[in-house]
């Protein structure tokens, strides 16, 4: 089935749909936006200049797409560099939301116009699938929608609810994202509507738009797969001397909990028994950092090479996260063989046991308190999860992601009156 993926960028679940459509050889074209190529333009402007090369190349190559073969990807930058600009310029969140929402519109009706007529069926993203759909439907293609984020008025009820609980988290863009929410749900709601097939990221995320109103028939899960897993781990001395050593990766925000965490840091008291080492963007406000916790150091973001060094070194990664459909970061820990505290509302939460970590409720900065604690006390089986961690890893790999989303196309697209010619992928 002559299939066109539309993604305005290249995560790792884009690319890996994409991948599975290649290998049943009914991809048409990966549609996306900036791409940085080994052999492109930019790569030879940069290596007339080896200093700013080295600066910008470990970024730039995380916008690659390395699974997908070139001729496959059709990109389209000018909205999307934009964007990046406008956020590396620390114009502020507004603009920066601006230039997101000029992209998003531009995207989606290029798709819409120059390729659902090529295909049997589209597959696009949340809140870039409407035009596209649209005209899909139209034209008789079916329509396949990917949602990795929760139900987006779940969210709003949970900001709303932590700014009434901690004032502090009032932010002067507050009554802008505010005026725009009615709009932007009203078209991801659109965009399910239309939708043929909704694949979702996790149990949590599919449940969350079930309860929101999308069909349960139309909605499948193909749960996301974890990186390549380190081969080994080595045992860790027994030494209590030795700090406890909670690693924080991601936007250092509201949704992510981060606010949570300072205060369970707070209420733990570790002393020099623990530190916390924070990689990522911070996004609350400076007053909330004003007054850190002893033990905590803010490392700012860093590229992916430095902070896949930081899980080595580190005992536990700490995601207390308030809503993720998935939440990449935790398939990521356990493929460096790092155990994850995280909470009931990340997706990935699903691969959590009590072998290789330890689940909490949300918004409970006492339950991560308590979790910080008992890894503080019991270094022992805290390193034994490390090796547990790793076989997690290993048992749930992109492949197997690639082999649930055709299994889900293939069944959903009989429903909606198709008939789907996929190979499906060996298990």
């Amino acid at each position: 089935m002559r299939t066109v993926l539309a993604y305005p960028g290249n995560m790792a679940h884009a690319q890996h749909s994409a991948l599975a459509l290649a290998e049943c050889d009914a991809l048409v074209a990966y549609v996306t936006t900036f791409v940085f190529r080994d052999d492109g333009k930019l790569a030879r402007a940069l290596s007339r200049f080896p200093a700013l090369k080295r600066r910008l190349e470990p970024e730039l190559r995380r916008r690659a797409i390395t699974c997908i073969a070139p001729s496959d990807v059709h990109s389209y930058p000018f909205w999307e560099v934009i964007r990046s600009l406008t956020e590396k310029a620390g114009a502020g969140p507004v603009p920066a939301d601006m230039a997101w929402s000029r992209m998003s519109d531009r995207f989606d009706r290029l798709v819409a116009e120059t390729y659902v007529p090529k295909a049997e069926a589209v597959q696009c993203f949340e809140y870039t699938a409407l035009a596209a759909f649209t005209r899909a439907k139209d034209m008789g293609v079916a329509r396949i929608l990917h949602l990795p984020s929760l139900d987006s008025r779940q969210f709003e009820d949970i900001q709303r609810r932590e700014r009434a609980q901690w004032p502090e988290l009032a932010s002067r863009h507050d009554a802008y994202f505010e005026a725009k929410f009615e709009g932007r749900y009203a078209r991801r709601c659109a965009e399910i509507a239309l939708a043929d097939v909704i694949i979702t990221n996790s149990t949590l995320t599919a449940k969350s738009h079930i309860r929101a109103g999308a069909d349960p028939e139309k909605t499948f899960v193909a749960s996301l797969g974890a990186p390549a897993p380190l081969d080994y781990v080595e045992r860790r001395p027994d030494d209590r001397q030795r700090p406890l050593r909670a690693v924080w990766a991601g936007p250092f925000s509201l949704r992510k909990g981060a606010h949570y965490l300072l205060k369970a840091w707070q209420i733990f008291k570790p002393g020099t028994a623990a530190t916390l080492d924070i990689y990522g963007a911070m996004a609350l406000p400076e007053r909330l950092l004003r007054d850190q916790p002893d033990g905590v150091v803010v490392h700012g973001s860093v590229p992916q090479s430095q902070l896949f060094q930081a899980f080595q070194a580190a005992d536990v990664l700490v995601f207390p996260t308030l809503s993720d459909g998935y939440g990449m970061v935790i398939a990521e820990a356990l493929a460096h063989g790092l155990p994850v505290i995280t909470t009931d509302q990340a997706g990935a939460a699903d691969l959590i046991t009590p072998a290789n970590g330890l689940v909490v409720p949300a918004a409970d900065p006492d339950a991560l308190a308590d979790a910080l604690r008992w890894c503080l006390d019991h270094r022992r089986a805290l390193d034994d999860m490390r090796f547990q961690a790793l076989e997690t890893a290993r048992q749930r790999q992109w492949a197997d992601f690639r082999h649930d989303l055709i299994s889900a196309l293939q069944v959903g697209l009989r429903r909606a009156g198709y008939q789907p010619k996929f190979a499906l992928l060996a298990a």
